[in-house]
């Protein structure tokens, strides 16, 4: 380097805009980030280390029974959703309740149900809209119990506040769900009867492949909605993981504990049987097992999961 070029630096900040301005070069802007960038990041290449499903599913196990606030707490949830329910004018079946703590889309299929058979299809259309929030506070005090439960921490103020960053993302999630669960009750029937219960399968399939880790992810992260849904979708991605494989799973046993004839508590009535409730709240049990095998999944590829394209940066008014 001579003297003459000794101790200059390049041009940095508004000095290198002005200077490409004059040269006749415009400053390439910054590509605006927005949620289905974040979501259709590239897959990642390669294999990811999540675990497998019957190690999460073990895990989840373990999680769940040997926590008692989430023991008593499931089964103290759906007693108390039952009552309500009896007050609201419900007459049964019993059995409807085997999915009223599963993961949406799932869990919010049950919302739709229960609200069109208390208000009727026009009044429950907006009946919905209360069932959802409900749900979404639900969800958001079990996924942050269980995302402290798995960090090794134990349960007090701080859950409560992992509860309440999660809430929005709860409620975006469900949302999400009854969208999901309007487009596949709209498109079924323009393929024909043949195809509706396909449609509606996929339909479930998809939302928990796609919704299953925003929850845990804004529980433990702190991520706003659009960030946590992209994060979510990606980390669904990841190779290798068996997601998609565990969503089907998933479903497919949901539903068809749902629609199995005979079950204690499928008669009319609002006195179901020590057997129905057995039923009832072991199936329930079952759903939060699962929540939590989803949670011990994503916690033990976060690192992995890719980031989304930066976030452009809002500029001032006036600029």
């Amino acid at each position: 380097m001579t003297n003459k070029n000794k101790g200059k630096r390049a041009p940095t900040g508004a000095v290198a805009d002005r200077r490409q301005a004059q040269s006749g070069g415009a400053a390439r802007p910054a590509k605006r980030r927005g949620l289905l960038d974040a979501i259709f990041t590239p897959r990642v290449a390669g294999t990811s280390s999540m675990p497998r499903i019957r190690t999460s599913l073990a895990r989840g196990v373990v999680t769940v029974t040997a926590t008692p606030i989430l023991l008593v707490g499931t089964a103290a949830i759906v007693a108390v959703q039952w009552l309500v329910a009896l007050a609201l004018g419900y007459q049964g079946p019993f059995a409807l309740f085997v999915t009223a703590l599963a993961l949406p889309p799932v869990g919010t299929s049950f919302d739709a149900t229960l609200s069109t058979s208390l208000f009727g299809l026009r009044g429950g259309f907006f009946a919905i809209v209360g069932f959802v929030v409900v749900r979404a506070v639900i969800q958001a005090l079990l996924v942050a119990a269980i995302v402290e439960v798995l960090r090794g921490s134990l349960l007090g103020r701080w859950t409560l506040e992992r509860a309440i960053r999660a809430l929005p993302v709860a409620l975006g999630v469900n949302v999400a769900g009854v969208g999901l669960l309007t487009l596949g009750s709209l498109i079924g029937p323009l393929l024909g009867p043949t195809f509706v219960l396909m449609i509606q399968l996929a339909t479930l399939i998809g939302g928990v492949y796609l919704l299953s880790f925003a929850l845990v992810i804004a529980a433990d992260e702190g991520r706003r909605m659009s960030d946590a849904l992209g994060r979510s979708l990606r980390a669904a991605r990841l190779p290798g993981s068996g997601n998609l494989s565990l969503a089907a799973i998933y479903v497919v046993g949901s539903v068809a504990l749902l629609v199995a004839p005979g079950k204690p508590g499928s008669e009319l009535g609002v006195n179901p049987s020590v057997t129905a409730w057995v039923v009832v709240l072991v199936a329930n049990l079952s759903h939060v097992i699962v929540q939590a095998a989803v949670a011990y999944r994503y916690l033990s590829v976060a690192a992995e999961v890719p980031e989304g394209p930066p976030q452009r940066r809002r500029e001032r008014a006036g600029r």
